[in-house]
């Protein structure tokens, strides 16, 4: 649980700084219509294209755990070290699967997030802060989630709190090329997460410019 705690500072720490960065840009008109534009695309109509981005295990990226037969694959990191694109995966003979076991919350979980599972039956209902002020978005397949962002941004994750009732982490989408991100704070009832139709919550900033987190990460990182 010590892990947790030291994750959630970090991510505290880091949340402040991104607030702060979206208090900065509240009076941009371009981003007044970028989350406007994200908000409508969010609420149209999806048809779930289970989208997930090609990838390759290579063993010089495998990090063995404490348990035998479970790995993880080790990816980038965002900003801060705990935010990272990690996901884990169990050998099943010779091959590597993404894991998802109740006996493994927090990788399951992560896994699910950084969209690793050809099959996620889960909902997510959205809140999304706009200039001010708060809309939600209906609640809809949390696949629809990555078809619509994950095409064109890295995703990052850290899980940064779980107990026996519930769940919790914070998830990046990042345009690489544009350099702004997408970030929801998200959570889910531990028991729902293995439950088909279980529902994530998510509070959701979209369209933080990197310009202003650079500036601020200056003194974050002091």
């Amino acid at each position: 649980m010590r892990f947790h705690n030291m994750n959630r500072l970090r991510i505290g720490l880091f949340l402040s700084v991104l607030l702060a960065a979206i208090t900065a840009s509240a009076q941009d008109r371009d981003k007044v219509s970028a989350d406007t534009l994200l908000y409508e695309q969010l609420c149209a109509q999806h048809v779930t294209e289970n989208y997930h981005a090609p990838y390759t295990i290579n063993k010089r990226d495998l990090e063995a755990t404490a348990e035998r037969g479970i790995y993880i694959v080790n990816g980038k990191s965002f900003q801060v070290k705990s935010l990272t694109s990690d996901f884990y995966v169990r050998e099943k003979k010779g091959t590597y699967e993404p894991i998802f076991d109740k006996r493994y919350p927090v990788e399951s979980f992560t896994n699910i997030l950084l969209n690793r599972l050809k099959q996620n039956k889960l909902k997510i209902a959205i809140t999304q802060h706009l200039y001010g002020k708060t809309k939600k978005v209906p609640t809809q397949n949390m696949q629809n989630i990555y078809d619509l962002l994950a095409r064109n941004m890295d995703i990052y994750c850290s899980v940064t709190s779980i107990t026996k009732e519930k769940m919790e982490a914070t998830l990046v989408f990042h345009h690489r090329k544009l350099n702004f991100i997408h970030l929801f704070i998200v959570s889910v009832p531990t028991d729902d997460l293995f439950d088909e139709g279980g529902l994530v919550t998510a509070t959701l900033y979209g369209n933080i410019p990197q310009s202003n987190i650079r500036t601020l990460f200056g003194k974050y990182k002091e």
